[in-house]
Parts: C-alpha cells; sequence; structure tokens
C-alpha cells in the first residue's frame, strides 16, 4: 500500500494532536507539512517535529505538489473556504466539524464534492469512539429492538477563551452538533421539529460574543422517534459526554464521567477522578478517524462520515439557534 502524504492546517489543541498522530501513529501516513497564521504556535510545533517543514499562509501548504491529503483544523469561520480551496487542488480533505457556519455555503461545498468526486470527511470523532461503535453494532443487530428515543448530553468543564468562542459558531454549533450527527446515526432519520431553550447561567462574558453557557434542545424525527440534548459548559467537575439510547427491547448507555476504574474511599466518603478534557475522553477516537481517512482514502473507498452527515448536522444547529432566538419550536426544512 502507498503512503498518504498529508498536510495540518491549524495548530490548535487539535490540529496539534492530529498532527502528532500522523507523525508516529497513523499508518500509511506521512506528514510534509503542517500550517497556522501564528508564528507562536508553529515555533512550538516546530519544537517537538524539527523535521516538518511550516507554513504562515494554507496557500502556500495547498499548492505543494506532492501533498495528497489536509487535515482542516483551522477556526470554525475558515471551514468552508480552505474545504474548497483544498478540493480545487484535487487533495483528499479530512476536516473538523462543522462543515461551514452557513447552509447555503455548505450546499455549495455539498455541490462541489457530488460534481469532483474529491474525498471529504467531517471530524465527528464519537462516531469512532469505541463505546459508540459497539453501541452502534448492538442496536444494528437487532438484539436491543429498535431505538425509540436518545438523551444526549455533552458537558464541557468550564468556559472557553473569549477569541474561541467569537469564532466557533457557538455552544450548539461548536458542542450539540456532535449530538446531531449522533442521533441521526442512532435513529437512522432526519429531524423535523427543533426546540431550543437556553442562556447564559454562569459565564456572563459570553453574552460579549452572543453566546451562551447552557441549552437544552429536543428534536423530533421523521420516523416519529424523540431526543433531548443538554449541551453546557458548566461541569465543573470535568467533562463529561454520554448518550442513552432508549430501544424497544433494551438500551445502550455510552461513556462514563470517572476516567479511570478505581474509586477511592475516605473518612470524607468516596470519590472517582473525571475525564479532564476531549482529548483525554476521545484520544482513541481521534486516532481512528485519521487511520479510516487515511486507509480510505488509499483504497478509493467512500469517507465513512461524509458531506451530507455534515449538512444535515449543520442544518439542525442552525434550526436549533433560530429556536433558540425566537424561542419556539422551529420546523427543520432541508
Amino acid at each position: 500500500m502507498k503512503t498518504l502524504r498529508c498536510g495540518v492546517i491549524g495548530l490548535g489543541r487539535l490540529g496539534y494532536r492530529h498532527a502528532s498522530n500522523l507523525v508516529s501513529r497513523v499508518a500509511n501516513a506521512e506528514l510534509i507539512a503542517v500550517c497556522d497564521g501564528s508564528l507562536e504556535a508553529l515555533q512550538r510545533f516546530s519544537h517537538a517535529f524539527p523535521q516538518v517543514p511550516t507554513y504562515l499562509q494554507y496557500e502556500e501548504l495547498l499548492a505543494i505538489k506532492e501533498l495528497d491529503a489536509v487535515i482542516i483544523a483551522s477556526s470554525t469561520t475558515m471551514h468552508a473556504r480552505m474545504i474548497e480551496a483544498a478540493l480545487l487542488a484535487k487533495k483528499a480533505v479530512f476536516c473538523e466539524k462543522p462543515l461551514s457556519m452557513d447552509v447555503e455555503e455548505a450546499k455549495k461545498i455539498k455541490t462541489l464534492v457530488d460534481a469532483s468526486g474529491m474525498f471529504l470527511q467531517l471530524g465527528f470523532m464519537r462516531r469512532f469512539d469505541t463505546g459508540y461503535l459497539r453501541a452502534k453494532q448492538k442496536i444494528d443487530s437487532g438484539e436491543l429492538g429498535q431505538p425509540v428515543s436518545i438523551l444526549g448530553i455533552s458537558r464541557d468543564p468550564s468556559c472557553p477563551p473569549l477569541s474561541f468562542a467569537s469564532t466557533s459558531g457557538g455552544l450548539i454549533m461548536d458542542l450539540c452538533v456532535h449530538d446531531f450527527d449522533l442521533c441521526r446515526y442512532f435513529l437512522q432519520s432526519e429531524a423535523t421539529e427543533v426546540y431550543a431553550r437556553g442562556g447564559v447561567v454562569r459565564y456572563e462574558q459570553l453574552k460579549e460574543v452572543s453566546d451562551i453557557d447552557h441549552v437544552n434542545i429536543d428534536i423530533r424525527f421523521e420516523n416519529g422517534k424523540l431526543a433531548s440534548l443538554e449541551g453546557s459548559r458548566n461541569s465543573q467537575y470535568g467533562y463529561d459526554v454520554r448518550t442513552e439510547v432508549i430501544c424497544s427491547e433494551g438500551a445502550s448507555f455510552i461513556g462514563r464521567i470517572c476516567e479511570s476504574d478505581v474509586t477511592f474511599f475516605g473518612g470524607k466518603g468516596m470519590n472517582c477522578e473525571t475525564v479532564p478534557g476531549f482529548l483525554e475522553r476521545f484520544s482513541q477516537a481521534y486516532l481512528h478517524e485519521l487511520e479510516c481517512f487515511v486507509s480510505d482514502v488509499l483504497e478509493n473507498r467512500k469517507p465513512s462520515v461524509g458531506v451530507d452527515d455534515g449538512l444535515a448536522a449543520l442544518i439542525l444547529a442552525v434550526a436549533s439557534n433560530e429556536s433558540l432566538q425566537t424561542n419556539k419550536p422551529v420546523r427543520v426544512s432541508r
């Protein structure tokens, strides 16, 4: 099997993780360049991986003739622009969610992908997590009966920097978009209506960038199934992501609060170490999704999470934000 020569655009926490995985942990992949608009970020990366060339402009990276594929982990506001540039440069693309912050812009990306036949995978890493994969296999086998409803919990342990929040698309688009994707993944149906209620309950500074720190979202699907989601930045106890899929003959409870299997007992009671953040919780999933990206591109398979999945999750995010602003249910139109 040949080697997929990759570049990474964006060296924040997640982009850095993707790049480091490509250097030493992903088979049949070679990291031949990285890019970030911050010289400090490039210097930090070069200190750890001096053999990898660095670029300040993503256009320069995409112009590398030897480059086969690009991993985009830039700010959300740049996703669609960079995807389009990469596809036009004939590079296979892996892009972090969301696909865009604008539905019409995302539809243009879909049109480009459909017309060109180029490869585009979205970074919905929960689909690649061992627990979610096992639950999906068990449900698809029919052993638990048919899925009836979903409860999704996504809680970040603290408020993000305002510099991040201002370009992330907000709590719903940045965090809840994962749960939107999981609902479609498990229920195998499209949403028809959403009702979102939320606000700032802790971090008043988020009002400066028109963001919130808590939301509850109810969703109805074409097949009659229901979902209730919670997105929060207020879990001071740690990073808490869990999903319950209730089925006609059983249920699947995915995720846990404790990081390890050890529980401690003492004079003040019992306690366990909680998961500190998303990089720790989904470390295996981030590696596995890149492994699938590389193997699928090299073996000419369709992406496991494609542009249609990215567009559907974005449409749900936009409808949920509309519901939040109007304080009433919103019909989901595609």
